[in-house]
């Protein structure tokens, strides 16, 4: 399998090597196709980046198939289009994700979504329990397993008001003919145009859970998503009328419990997908999808049922 891996930048001196570091040492049966996208970066960025070029040239420990490193430096029209152009830059992939300059893939991410992606050839995207790190690195928040269901995905709902959370970017993974089916993203947006990526997906595709930590998103000062404001008002002037009703109605159906989703994780010995219904405590919030999965499950092994298809 070969990943096509790409990093926008833009004076990211002080995170980059951390995040170059997550992705050239992940280990497994794969290949790597690592393109960094500089917007024109007056810092040492592309200092540290040519330094990685030769590193990754000669006597850098390689752990998987292979990796192949490389950058370039142009003006762009922001974040989503250099995340275009990197793409485009990186030909055939069998997987493809983005990852930002100041944020990290874990140890085994790639592992992870290789065996995924092998063992289920009608799961499209991927997504892993969101995780939120500090400035300095340290682990600040590991989400519990969040239900993201097909259609509230579609409809809009995942922007912090019609429910509370986000599908993270950092540690989602997709196969390219989604990305070729909805033409990339949007490069009109400047905030939002992961999530409006998603929405599109997610007319054509389930986004699968897997019960593991792909990525994190570091909380910085100064970061793009700070500015949540902007950040709903785009979102809200790229939505038609009859999109915003439907958005409200989703947003009811999920405060519902009205939907199942889809999860994949790890019992005997391999990934198993099962499609799980949400938390029917809806008084516990977040934490009642945790419990009802653990009652679920529970109610498997004394019962030989396990959780409903």
């Amino acid at each position: 399998m070969q990943f096509n891996i790409v990093t926008p930048v833009l004076n990211g001196e002080q995170f980059i090597n951390e995040t170059i570091l997550s992705v050239v040492t992940q280990a497994g049966p794969f290949s790597v196709r690592y393109h960094l996208q500089d917007g024109g970066s007056t810092d040492s960025t592309i200092k540290l980046l040519a330094a990685w070029q030769a590193r990754l040239a000669n006597d850098f420990p390689i752990n998987c198939k292979g990796i192949e490193f490389s950058f370039v430096s142009e003006g762009d029209r922001g974040l989503y289009d250099a995340v275009n152009r990197g793409f485009a830059a990186c030909g055939n992939a069998d997987a493809m994700s983005w990852i930002n300059a100041d944020d990290r893939l874990e140890p085994g991410a790639l592992a992870t979504v290789a065996r995924v992606f092998e063992t289920n050839p009608d799961v499209d995207w991927v997504t892993g329990r969101p995780t939120v790190i500090a400035e300095g690195g340290e682990v600040l928040h590991m989400s519990p397993i969040i239900a993201f269901p097909r259609k509230a995905v579609a409809a809009g709902i995942f922007d912090g008001r019609f429910a509370r959370p986000f599908i993270q970017q950092e540690g989602t993974f997709w196969r390219p003919k989604l990305w070729d089916e909805v033409g990339g993203l949007n490069a009109k947006f400047r905030l939002a145009g992961d999530f409006d990526l998603w929405r599109r997906f997610a007319k054509r595709a389930d986004l699968v859970i897997i019960d593991a930590i792909l990525g994190c998103f570091r909380m910085r000062s100064g970061q793009l998503s700070e500015n949540r404001v902007s950040y709903h008002a785009e979102i809200d002037a790229s939505m038609q009328p009859a999109e915003k009703e439907l958005r409200s109605r989703a947003s009811r159906l999920y405060r519902a419990r009205r939907f199942s989703y889809p999860v994949i994780f790890w019992r005997d010995g391999r990934w198993m997908r099962e499609c799980w219904p949400m938390a029917v405590m809806p008084c516990f919030g977040g934490k009642g999808f945790g419990m009802e999965h653990w009652r679920l499950r529970i109610s498997g092994l004394l019962f030989g049922g396990g959780l409903p298809d």
